[in-house]
C-alpha cells in the first residue's frame, strides 16, 4: 500500500479519513523504530501517537509522504530522547544512544524502510508462499513451517526458493532488502 500525493493533499486539507489510512499505514513501522529507541512498548506507542498528532497539527506544511516520514522519524527521535532523559532507569541506554552519531539513526531508518519495502513486495506473492516467507521472517524453521502448514519440508524449501527468485527480481534495485532476504531465507 502506498499513498498518492492526492491523499497527502487531502490530509493537508483536514480529511480525517485519509489521515486514518496514513496513521494505520505508518503506525507499525514507526512503533518498531520507537520501540528500538525507548525499549518500552507502551511508551513507544504513546510517542508515535503524539508524533502523529504533532504532524496532524502541521499537516498543511507537507506535500509528500517522504517528507512526512522524515519529519515523523525526527520528531520521534527527539521525543524518545526526551523520554529517556527523564528515566533514570534508562541512564545507561541513553549514554550509549547519545554517544552514537547520526549513523545509528540512519541505519535504524534504513532498516525500517527496508522492512516496509519487503512487506509491500511480499503482499504480491501467492498467499501460501507469503505465509512461508512471513513465518521465516519471524524466525520459524522449515520443519516448524512445514508442520504448521501441513506440507512437506521440501515443499517449504521449493516455495522459499521460488519466492526468493521472484523477490530478487522485484527488489533488484533495493540492495538492503535483498541482503535481509538472503539472511531470512537461507
Amino acid at each position: 500500500m502506498s499513498f498518492s500525493d492526492e491523499k497527502i493533499k487531502l490530509i493537508s486539507r483536514g480529511n480525517t479519513e485519509a489521515f486514518k489510512e496514513l496513521y494505520d499505514y505508518l503506525f507499525p513501522f514507526l512503533s518498531n523504530f520507537t520501540l528500538q529507541l525507548v525499549k518500552d512498548k507502551d511508551e513507544a506507542t504513546d510517542i508515535v501517537q503524539e508524533a502523529l498528532l504533532v504532524y496532524w497539527n502541521k499537516r498543511s506544511e507537507f506535500e509528500k509522504l517522504d517528507t512526512i516520514k522524515a519529519y515523523l522519524y525526527s520528531t520521534i527521535k527527539n521525543m524518545g530522547f526526551n523520554y529517556l532523559r527523564s528515566q533514570k532507569v534508562h541512564a545507561k541506554h541513553l549514554a550509549f544512544i547519545e554517544n552514537q552519531d547520526n549513523h545509528y539513526f540512519k541505519n535504524k531508518i534504513i532498516e525500517e524502510e527496508t522492512k516496509t519495502i519487503i512487506r509491500n513486495t511480499l503482499s504480491e506473492l501467492p498467499e501460501q508462499t507469503r505465509t512461508i516467507i512471513e513465518l521465516s521472517m519471524q524466525g520459524a524453521k522449515n520443519n516448524d513451517i512445514a508442520e504448521a502448514l501441513k506440507v512437506s519440508v521440501n515443499t517449504i524449501k521449493t516455495l522459499k526458493l521460488r519466492a526468493y527468485k521472484v523477490l530478487r527480481e522485484k527488489l533488484k534495485e533495493h540492495v538492503y532488502a535483498l541482503i535481509v532476504l538472503i539472511d531470512i531465507l537461507f
